[in-house]
């Protein structure tokens, strides 16, 4: 589901060389996001219904649950807009995966409606005929490319108020689509076309690992380095790169979409551990591009010369695309077919990200004006139009779709503020139902250490650069961790039993 953050986290994590990175995705893979994602499925099984602020509110009390709700508000407002904003610059520089991208929608509709209700024997079957029938697409419609060529500038008083290009565009149109697509059901759409978009990575990654196993290139990148300009490897690295899932925003999934759609709860074992592997696969192609898609030493020193080099995604994703498309062709795929069936696939992931992102969004309104008793506001299409209005607005502030771009490392530590966040109610979660803590309670700690030397470092960094827009977002996220934890602590607290009365 975000597969393209952990691409992103994976290419970044390059810059402390590729043994930490290595380490770090085969360690937190293998340990902690295991047992968080399978602890998050569980926790959501057991308490179906109830969102994670609801889940806060019956674990640790009911503060807790707005604290939670903050946390996870504006960890979504910045992955909507910047899924979108990514999407959409994506679709401008690959105009051959536009069509191809918009007929999978299609096939996915039909798909949703050939297996609803259907048993799970025939799935099997659907993805063997839908997967040959995706690429033939692909390759096909690769062949007309659409692009929005040309932009109108809107100036104030001398300043640019509004750019209407493609970005700008495409953006508006995806948010257009994420809205509609919220409000069907998930097995109308959001399920088959996930579904649709994870076989076609499957098959990608194939192709991947394929040709690195007949070219065998060597890893040109170092083995440990230390940036001129940038922060430590630790936090960084453990903030930058969430391991296996083991991050907020699969928490959310995990309670709002997955949870709601399992059969039975001892699913949630192959589930949760299963998507923690493949994210890891997932990061260790990113790893595995980064170190040895470039030419040279020199050629990645000068792409990894410093931190400001990598703070926008769109460049790791084009660098993640590029590699893809070298290891297809080694194993005898076309590079044209390659590069578009590369671009559709991360923009499809993109756009699921959105989809659900949006529909967990409108779940987390829900439940806030519920808890406040508004009844004015408690319809779904209320809620949805906030979630789309607020993400849109939020994406589109600075005029050209990308006002997302400077609160990313907001959302990295947000991600694992969340996810601090989560671990601390599967442990109490656990110690109510009389069953080992360790397994959470170790991944608690260290996170707990981590996230909040990296948010302490940006606070500082923000308030030197007088940048109080960000120091203010970044307070709030403490402010609201602190709430979590000392809600906590209070309902952790052993009460004193009455005095008998005499």
């Amino acid at each position: 589901m975000a597969a393209a953050t952990t691409v992103v986290g994976g290419g970044i994590s390059l810059i402390w060389g590729w043994i930490p990175a290595f380490l770090w995705v085969v360690a937190g893979t293998a340990v902690a996001a295991g047992a968080y994602g399978l602890g998050s499925l569980w926790l959501s099984a057991r308490h179906p219904g109830l969102g994670p602020a609801g889940l806060a509110a019956k674990i640790i009390g009911p503060r807790a649950a707005d604290f939670f709700f903050v946390l996870g508000f504006f960890l979504l407002l910045i992955l909507n807009a910047a899924c979108a904003g990514l999407a959409a610059k994506l679709m401008a520089a690959f105009p051959a995966a536009v069509l191809p991208f918009w007929s999978l929608i299609v096939v996915a509709l039909a798909l949703g409606a050939l297996l609803h209700r259907r048993a799970g024997a025939e799935i099997l079957p659907a993805a063997l005929a839908v997967l040959p029938l995706s690429l033939l697409l692909i390759w096909l419609l690769g062949k007309a490319p659409v692009a929005i060529t040309g932009a109108v500038h809107l100036d104030l008083r001398g300043g640019p108020v509004l750019t209407l290009d493609a970005v700008f565009l495409w953006v508006v149109l995806l948010f257009a689509y994420g809205y509609h697509s919220a409000r069907l059901p998930q097995h109308v759409l959001a399920r088959p076309r996930g579904f649709l978009t994870a076989l076609l990575l499957g098959a990608l990654l194939f192709a991947f690992y394929g040709g690195m196993v007949v070219e065998h290139p060597a890893l040109v990148a170092p083995e440990f380095n230390a940036p001129r300009a940038g922060p430590g490897v630790a936090p960084w690295l453990f903030v930058t790169l969430t391991s296996g899932a083991l991050a907020g925003f699969h928490l959310l999934v995990a309670n709002g979409v997955t949870a709601r759609q399992m059969e039975r709860e001892t699913d949630a074992r192959y589930i949760g551990y299963g998507a923690a592997l493949v994210d890891g696969l997932i990061a260790l192609s990113a790893i595995l591009i980064g170190a040895a898609a470039f030419d040279s030493a020199e050629e990645w020193n000068r792409f990894y010369a410093s931190w400001e080099n990598l703070k926008d995604p769109q460049k790791i994703l084009l660098l993640y695309l590029n590699g893809l498309t070298r290891y297809a062709t080694a194993i005898g795929v076309e590079a044209e077919f390659a590069r578009t069936a590369a671009a559709t696939v991360m923009i499809s992931l993109l756009v699921a990200t959105l989809e659900a992102g949006l529909r967990i969004q409108r779940q987390l309104l829900t439940g806030f004006v519920q808890r406040r008793r508004l009844a004015v506001l408690q319809k779904d299409r209320t809620m949805l139009w906030l979630a789309v209005g607020a993400s849109a607005a939020f994406a589109l502030h600075d005029g050209r779709g990308l006002g997302w771009l400077g609160t990313w490392p907001v959302f990295g530590v947000a991600n694992q503020v969340l996810a601090l966040a989560g671990l601390l109610l599967l442990v109490l979660a656990l110690k109510r139902a009389r069953r080992p803590v360790i397994h959470a309670l170790v991944p608690l700690g260290v996170l707990a250490v981590l996230a909040n030397w990296g948010l302490a470092q940006l606070l500082a960094e923000w308030a030197a650069a007088e940048s109080w827009g960000l120091f203010g977002l970044g307070l709030l996220l403490f402010i609201a961790e602190c709430g979590i934890g000392a809600s906590a602590l209070m309902r952790l607290r052993p009460t004193t039993p009455a005095a008998p009365k005499t």
